[in-house]
């Protein structure tokens, strides 16, 4: 996780709170302050600001403003890349050659800290956790640096077992295993908050799951894969938990405590609207969670660990019966925040603080709000941690400044968030999703080919070895078979060929971690979180995994490479004897490209562009017409319609006809958000007609 700077305030801001600043303490000796320990670092020495001899070249270049934010738009950017052989998104493998020399630009813009964010990923891919076993569990537990003792028992029956006991500072875990299968398991906690307490039982039981093999599995295929990921969150808590003094357990659980105050309050509110009445309860947690302030959950879902849930998929259609509601609650997806903490690696990141009360119990204030359509939440600010002067926490703690110029020693721990699964956003709201959190941005993370990734490209991947320019239109083709309802329940299958079509590049950032200092900062992201999570989902379901590609010979292009593209084709004599007969590949590939057309029974153009918003213009055959809907996501998830040609706002007369009512803008746009998904969108449309 790249390590971000706080962001500075206003001029007028300054000044006033410096509590909030926290001045790092370095430890006394570190393990390569020694010179001749510095060549065996992993990381290599490097030069502090002190080493740099000031001179009249480098203190005009320290004098240099910061590099401000590219306009990609602009044609004289555009045109300054071309003229350096740059293609679109800094594309600098210089394919052009026009100037000698710069091939080592690619060179300088590989920094040390790119090169060890791809060490990192590798050694993230590549770390195994073994199988499930007690030489597994052992290996497990030392690399995540607890205790493990082990003990042979027998039991009644005259078996030998053998339970493994892995403690920390506040956490124990005992498991039973007979002949390396595991039989059992408890967790224990040892700290005083009993809100922790109460949860223990639901992560024991998480981790139970993650041991135990299922139904037909063999010890040679059960990994430590879950198990480490769960049991890894808790051992991070217990080392980073200060004895006395911090216990990163609480931390958490007062955070929840404080989250669910609030859940339960939109909840009792959301039931007091007409429009709810007789909704069931599972309805109405699904509108807190998606509309309101999302649902806190304590060891959920398979994962063990805080989780603000903001977003599920087919939120709006609740299960019908309790059968459909637990394989809805296994099987649908659902977008959260993973909340947990880390140490502090920088400098001024505000540390964790201990308190359930970050929100009051009234909830809201009386103070009036600029926006009328927000609602004014009591935050409040628990104060700070004050270690006590010991030599056990002299590294654990630093120095954090007061407003009369004393000092008092805090944490090095501060909390984090975790996007499960990680967002992907474009640039700006890419910022605007760090302010969310007072921090600066990071610097973007480059592919490996030294460019700026694209909106599309971390959505659906370039297949290995392609190379595409961004500056080109990218288009990509499935097939994909829909389920369709009539109005009398006759069910049938349509199918659709989807065209995605990105005319313009839109340079993106994936989001998976970021560090967080108040609970009120994650009520702010959901917004544009949920804008994003929709239109993954709308993306997804035209075009992602569960759709087919079309056949090798029906790959679109785009109208540069059909340009330079030759028409002879080089044929063999056992080539021209299948054509002669009618039977060879060539006829082979001709059907299946045939087939591939006539089969289809829709044909879905969309064109999709994200400045100022995320919008998506829809091209469908519609009887007598052809369908041109362009419709805006809003932030929260919801749906506008921008133009159209289908109702009668778009042409000034009524053509559909739903179920005897006329069908309107604001209908087309309630009908996508029920459905999730485009194809099923479109076919509703057209079942109306």
């Amino acid at each position: 996780m790249s390590t971000p700077t706080p962001m500075k305030h206003a001029p007028s801001q300054q000044g006033r709170t410096p509590s909030q600043l926290a001045a790092a303490t370095p430890p006394v000796s570190t393990p390569f302050s020694n010179p001749a320990h510095a060549a065996f670092s992993p990381r290599g020495p490097k030069s502090s600001p002190q080493q740099v001899k000031k001179s009249p070249a480098t203190s005009a270049l320290m004098a240099q403003p910061a590099m401000g934010a590219f306009n990609f738009d602009s044609p004289s950017t555009a045109a300054a890349m071309g003229a350096l052989g740059m293609g679109g998104a800094f594309d600098i493998g210089l394919d052009n050659g026009v100037v000698p020399g710069l091939e080592a630009i690619g060179a300088a813009l590989a920094t040390e800290d790119d090169k060890l964010k791809r060490l990192d990923t590798i050694l993230k891919i590549i770390d195994k956790k073994g199988l499930v076993s007690e030489a597994g569990l052992e290996r497990l537990a030392q690399q995540i640096g607890l205790e493990l003792l082990s003990e042979e028992q027998t039991t009644s029956d005259g078996r030998k077992t053998r339970t493994l006991a892995i403690a920390g500072s506040a956490i124990a875990l005992d498991i039973v295993l007979d002949n390396n299968i595991v039989q059992s398991t408890s967790l224990a906690y040892h700290g005083s908050a009993s809100a922790v307490s109460e949860h223990m039982d639901d992560a024991a039981q998480i981790l139970l799951r993650d041991l135990q093999l299922l139904p037909n599995q063999s010890p040679l295929t059960k990994t430590l894969e879950s198990f480490g990921s769960n049991f890894g969150r808790l051992a991070t808590l217990d080392k980073l938990s200060i004895v006395p003094g911090l216990d990163c357990h609480e931390a958490l659980s007062g955070i929840y405590v404080s989250l669910e105050r609030l859940y339960n309050w939109d909840l009792s509110k959301l039931r007091e609207q007409a429009s709810m009445a007789g909704k069931s309860d599972s309805y109405l947690a699904n509108m807190v969670m998606c509309t309101r302030h999302g649902r806190p959950v304590m060891h959920s879902r398979g994962k063990v660990g805080l989780a603000l849930q903001y977003w599920r998929q087919l939120h709006l259609a609740p299960p019908a019966s309790d059968a459909t509601s637990a394989f809805a609650e296994e099987q649908e997806k659902v977008w959260s925040l993973m909340l947990g903490c880390a140490p502090i690696e920088g400098i001024g990141l505000p540390p964790v603080r201990v308190s359930d009360n970050w929100i009051s119990k009234a909830i809201v204030n009386d103070e009036p709000s600029l926006d009328p359509s927000s609602i004014p939440l009591d935050w409040q600010e628990p104060e700070n941690i004050s270690l006590p002067q010991s030599e056990e926490n002299k590294d654990a703690g630093m120095e954090m400044l007061h407003p009369d110029l004393s000092t008092t020693r805090v944490p090095r721990v501060m909390f984090t968030v975790t996007f499960d699964p990680p967002v992907v956003l474009p640039q700006n709201d890419w910022a605007r999703l760090w302010i969310c959190a007072n921090l600066d941005a990071p610097h973007m993370e480059m592919t490996s080919r030294l460019t700026i990734p694209t909106f599309d490209s971390l959505l659906f991947p370039l297949p290995g070895g392609v190379k595409f320019d961004p500056s080109e239109v990218r288009t990509l083709s499935r097939r994909r078979e829909v389920s369709v309802y009539s109005r009398d329940g006759t069910a049938s299958t349509r199918v659709h060929k989807n065209m995605l079509y990105i005319y313009k590049p839109i340079y993106a950032q994936s989001v998976s971690e970021m560090p967080f200092s108040h609970p009120r900062q994650l009520i702010d992201m959901m917004p544009l979180l949920r804008q994003y999570a929709f239109v993954s989902t709308l993306l997804y379901s035209t075009f992602g995994p569960k759709t087919e590609p079309p056949p090798p010979d029906m790959e679109e292009t785009s109208p540069k490479k059909e340009q330079g593209k030759e028409k002879s084709k080089t044929t063999t004599t056992r080539d021209q004897l299948a054509d002669f007969f009618g039977d060879g590949e060539a006829a082979a590939e001709t059907s299946n490209g045939a087939s591939y057309e006539t089969d289809c029974d829709a044909k879905l153009d969309v064109i999709l562009w994200v400045h100022p918003a995320p919008h998506l213009q829809v091209v469908f055959p519609l009887d007598r017409l052809k369908a041109d809907i362009t419709l805006k996501i809003r932030e929260g998830g919801t749906v506008e319609i921008v133009e159209d040609n289908v109702t009668t706002a778009g042409r000034g007369e009524a053509l559909g006809k739903g179920k005897g009512k006329e069908l309107t803008r604001e209908t087309l746009g309630k009908a996508l958000e029920y459905f999730e998904d485009l194809g099923k969108w479109v076919e509703w449309i057209r079942t109306r007609y």
